[in-house]
């Protein structure tokens, strides 16, 4: 079997954002890990204490909500006890370790008409409910440039067969839940500390078609570890990503110039 860190794409000439989408081919659609029961309770209690920041749905969104769940039951999974006070795509949100964001379309546009989102990275549900997906995506830098016209057609072409992408970043701080974008960056880890106190953090998405709504699922699953595992496993190719990938790259996966170089001289480079 793949692991995960075998997925990460460390091309440095890539730019800093693309689509990245591929067929699931062999793989699940969702992923059961040996972090699941402990993630399915944080899950618990963060729609406890920050209800309104890790559920929201616009009205009619309780029909797709609904097909999300048949999908899951469907993959053999239990969904939690029915409850009356919980709007079916929450239901689902809090039985599976992945996030789950519904998407409808309006007009000429996709927007985000639904979420359960324990585990955002950077970014808050209640700034981007009900948004068409530029707006949704409006911190990632190029996004309006490179991938606001793909990612429409993209998902105007979607069927209800899953399609997979991933995406990664290199962050100081190993919480699932991170709603916030800190306002004056991330704090420098020297070398000493980098490869262990610095985390790669990888999203694996999938999107759907429903069937019957024609709305699209869209699953978060989070991925995380040290970068020292990452370098156990793909040295070379994060030695080369470093030492070639550009400025603007770097950045658009949180790693700063003066962290780019602090990594570097952990790996005996510089």
């Amino acid at each position: 079997m793949v692991h995960w860190l075998d997925e990460i794409d460390l091309d440095p000439s890539d730019p800093p954002v693309r689509m990245g989408v591929r067929t699931l081919g062999d793989r699940p659609w969702l992923l059961r890990d040996d972090e699941e029961k402990s993630q399915l309770e944080l899950k618990a209690n963060l729609v406890k204490d920050k209800s309104s920041e890790v559920f929201l749905a616009l009205p009619e969104s309780e029909a797709a909500g609904l097909e999300v769940c048949s999908l899951i039951t469907d993959t053999g999974r239990q969904l939690i006890s029915d409850s009356k006070d919980l709007h079916p795509l929450e239901r689902a949100g809090l039985s599976v370790q992945e996030d789950l964001c519904l998407m409808r379309r309006d007009k000429d546009h996709w927007i985000l008409a639904a979420a359960s989102l324990c585990f955002p990275s950077r970014w808050r549900l209640s700034e981007k409910i009900g948004r068409e997906m530029s707006a949704v995506h409006g911190p990632v830098t190029g996004y309006p440039e490179f991938l606001k016209k793909k990612v429409n057609s993209l998902m105007d072409r979607l069927s209800t067969t899953p399609v997979l992408r991933r995406n990664w970043f290199i962050h100081p701080d190993p919480s699932l839940y991170q709603p916030e974008r800190p306002e004056s960056g991330d704090p420098i880890i020297r070398e000493e500390h980098a490869l262990d106190e610095l985390f790669i953090r990888s999203e694996r998405q999938t999107l759907r078609s429903l069937n019957t709504s024609g709305w699209i699922l869209f699953t978060i699953k989070i991925q995380q570890t040290s970068l020292r595992e990452l370098v156990e496993v793909r040295n070379e190719d994060l030695v080369d990503w470093l030492m070639t990938v550009s400025p603007e790259s770097a950045l658009h996966k949180g790693v700063q110039p003066e962290q780019r170089e602090e990594i570097l001289k952990s790996l005996n480079y510089s």
